[in-house]
């Protein structure tokens, strides 16, 4: 693509496919919050059908798409823009290497914005359909959109809630969590839990064994290191199943896991040896 086909792109879908929504809408216009000016307490940025946008509250300034994503990716160039669009078109959804390289304290610098459906966002939905090749009539019953600042920067990620209210964000090569914690999905008068390390071994799951998403709770570590915390909090139930990688920390994780639930009485099953592949995902793709 180059900047005449970027600048066809509408803005509002931009702006949607970075949780953006407009403060209202009008036969042939949007108004947004200024990105100038975010202490506006209206929307002041305003979106034609002609698609071109201008902020009322900063002397009328405004322009084409790749005016505005200048405006709110500061230290983006124009070719930094095309080379995105053509590389990745999740790649606005993620954190600059500059950020992650600082290490940045997440728990302290992440500021939760908004929450919205996945289906809302369609680089969001082409990561997990294209690079997982996760069915996203599946995944949006799990997953949400969240919207968030890091040091004043606007970023949108997949994610979900964990126990201890802290939210595991991730995307293409990237994954932070507020606060560390698993996250658990639960069904009524079922008998047995299904261990995974990550939500998307646990979407694998669903796809390769649909008839099964009403017969388990579940329980998604988000990393092995909270194995420990989920057992200390939640009791086995009846049945103990997991399905962790094929690798060291997949090895440790089943061998606790399998001890407690000698520890506990409950009848555990690893079902590793069930799939191909490092993990269900690998499975699901047929990369074995």
């Amino acid at each position: 693509m180059n900047t005449t086909e970027i600048n066809k792109i509408p803005i509002t879908q931009f702006l949607r496919s970075i949780c953006i929504e407009p403060e209202r809408k009008h036969n042939g216009y949007w108004m947004y919050k200024s990105f100038i000016n975010p202490q506006q307490k209206t929307g002041s940025l305003k979106v034609s059908a002609n698609n071109l946008w201008v902020d009322y509250s900063d002397n009328n300034r405004g322009g084409t798409l790749i005016d505005l994503i200048l405006l709110i990716y500061p230290e983006l160039t124009v070719s930094d823009i095309v080379k995105k669009f053509n590389d990745d078109v999740f790649s606005f959804h993620q954190l600059p290497i500059s950020l992650i390289k600082e290490k940045v304290n997440f728990s302290n610098s992440l500021e939760i914005i908004q929450e919205d459906e996945i289906t809302n966002h369609e680089g969001l939905c082409y990561y997990l359909a294209s690079d997982r090749g996760i069915d996203i009539s599946i995944a949006k019953r799990y997953l949400k959109a969240y919207q968030y600042k890091v040091k004043g920067k606007l970023f949108c990620n997949l994610g979900t809630k964990n126990h201890l209210g802290g939210f595991n964000l991730f995307s293409k090569g990237f994954k932070c969590a507020t606060q560390q914690g698993v996250t658990l999905f639960t069904n009524s008068n079922v008998a047995s839990r299904i261990y995974f390390e990550g939500i998307i071994d646990f979407l694998s799951f669903l796809m390769i064994y649909p008839d099964q998403e009403k017969r388990n709770d579940y329980c998604i570590l988000n990393s092995v290191n909270n194995l420990n915390k989920t057992l200390t909090v939640h009791p086995l139930k009846q049945t103990t199943i997991s399905f962790f990688d094929k690798d060291s920390a997949g090895d440790r994780a089943t061998n606790l896991l399998k001890a407690e639930s000698l520890n506990q009485k409950s009848t555990f099953y690893d079902y590793r040896s069930t799939f191909k592949g490092k993990d269900l995902n690998d499975y699901l793709r047929g990369n074995y």
